[in-house]
């Protein structure tokens, strides 16, 4: 069952990323990166889903236990200057298969396909980079410097991985 939701998820992430191809001019090789990168950004998001559904579904509530190993991998990506595609990816798996239970998975995964096709809808073509004209973390990343989107408050995934690890930190 859970293969199967994370074959749905893929699914919607590949349809709204083939969607954005369509109407993007980007570098090829920007459009990669950034596929490449998603499981980065879709490792902090599922903070803030847990999040969600911790304050909004009581019986889906977290045991002590899983918000001590949540703290833990929150605080190790925080650690990370620079995180990698397939460490994200560990961490991901770790999440979904050792720490949330079958029932919370399902919610979460839920969460990430409504959001998934929020963020599609509403998407914009562009480059990524601030609205200061500042360098994108995808440029950053593939010119070999940091990159770690949870530990940048000033983008939106940073400020939901923030909120959620402070929200975990005051349960522990």
């Amino acid at each position: 069952m859970v293969k199967k939701l994370f074959m749905m998820i893929a699914a919607a992430v590949l349809l709204s990323g083939a969607a954005f191809a369509q109407t993007s001019t980007q570098d090829p090789a920007v459009q990669a990166a950034r596929a490449k990168l998603e499981v980065v950004y879709d490792l902090g998001r599922i903070f803030g889903y847990i999040q969600t559904m911790d304050r909004e579904q009581k019986k889906l509530a977290l045991a002590p236990a899983q918000v001590k190993a949540l703290t833990a991998t929150a605080d190790r990506i925080l650690k990370t200057p620079r995180l990698e595609p397939r460490e994200a990816e560990t961490m991901l798996k770790e999440i979904e298969d050792k720490i949330l239970r079958p029932d919370q998975l399902v919610f979460v995964d839920g969460l990430a396909i409504a959001r998934q096709a929020e963020r599609a809808a509403s998407s914009t073509a562009g480059s990524g980079a601030s609205a200061a004209g500042g360098t994108s973390p995808v440029a950053s990343y593939m010119s070999g410097g940091p990159f770690n989107p949870m530990t940048d408050t000033t983008r939106k995934v940073g400020q939901d991985f923030k909120a959620a690890v402070d929200y975990l930190k005051g349960k522990k």
